[in-house]
């Protein structure tokens, strides 16, 4: 999106200044980073590197902005999500062999975590943020179905590689992303449709559960809609906008800090995973697989609706 103006800025409301926003990003297009990528997931954007998941081809993807390039790769793990962990090292998820994977910015596998402090497993790992201190959260999911019990749970791994349990009995955790402020973590709970918001603690625990937004209170109740169709990828800009990926729904939403509708960003394939913020916030990077299924999708780039000049 092209940037507006100081002194145009300078005399308008902020309330005309998201309007003009969110029109210019409608007039703008997707562009495709990559067309063919097989179930991409949990993109990052770390020191001018775009990488993603694979999920259908066990591989993480790096892009330098000309070109795709695979990272690592490891038959079997079904990866989810990249993550930022320690000054040089990268945090992969394994959606299959539940377990993250902690890999060298040249692709060096480093190491494999299966279990918290305790020698609990985590099912089906999924999502993760940064905690601002050097760790970061991360969802295990549970089990995917119409009818699954609430057994998703968020886990804390430290800066010192301490792994930790902070919330459980979720409904298919998801997306998570932290508040500017560190404060406030939110989850994406996608078997229920809900957002949900926690205290964060000095120490990294959660606390002060609640529903911080109910899906259906911005696009609507669809009676025909699948059940698989929920909120998964999260993303927090440095003005507590929050980003929401709709997974079978067809695009993203995103609210400011209090909940209020801001912007729909339309993707043209259904399953939309996730999303990741360029680093000046100007640009949005979006995961779309083609199905449920790991087999087809493409990774985009978009201007982001919201941002607002410095």
């Amino acid at each position: 999106m092209a940037r507006l103006g100081d002194s145009v800025v300078a005399g308008l409301s902020l309330a005309v200044v998201l309007a003009m926003a969110v029109s210019l990003a409608a007039a703008g297009a997707l562009t495709v980073v990559n067309p063919d990528s097989v179930y991409p997931e949990g993109p990052l954007v770390r020191d001018g590197t775009l990488y993603y998941a694979e999920m259908g081809s066990d591989r993480v993807m790096a892009w330098d902005g000309v070109s795709n390039t695979v990272l690592w790769s490891r038959p079997g793990c079904l990866p989810t999500t990249v993550a930022a962990w320690a000054a040089d090292e990268l945090i992969v998820l394994c959606h299959r062999e539940e377990l993250l994977a902690r890999i060298g910015l040249d692709g060096e596998t480093l190491g494999l975590i299966d279990a918290d402090e305790t020698g609990q497993g985590f099912p089906n790992p999924n999502a993760a943020t940064s905690d601002g201190r050097g760790g970061l959260y991360f969802s295990s999911s549970g089990r995917f179905a119409p009818r699954a019990a609430a057994t998703g749970a968020i886990l804390h791994l430290d800066r010192d590689g301490r792994l930790s349990r902070v919330a459980e009995d979720i409904h298919y955790a998801n997306g998570v992303a932290l508040s500017p402020d560190g404060g406030t973590l939110f989850v994406s709970e996608h078997l229920s449709r809900n957002v949900l918001a926690f205290d964060v603690a000095g120490d990294g625990s959660l606390s002060g559960r609640r529903v911080f937004l109910r899906l259906d209170d911005l696009v609507g109740s669809d009676a025909e809609r699948g059940w698989e169709v929920g909120p998964d990828g999260l993303a927090v800009d440095r003005r507590g906008n929050l980003y929401i990926a709709e997974y079978g729904g067809g695009r993203l939403v995103v609210v400011d800090a209090g909940g209020a509708h801001l912007a729909t960003i339309p993707v043209p394939n259904a399953f939309v995973t996730s999303m990741a913020l360029s680093a000046d916030e100007a640009q949005l990077f979006i995961t779309a697989p083609d199905s449920q299924f790991a087999t087809g999708g493409a990774v985009y780039a978009i201007a982001n609706p919201v941002r607002q000049p410095d």
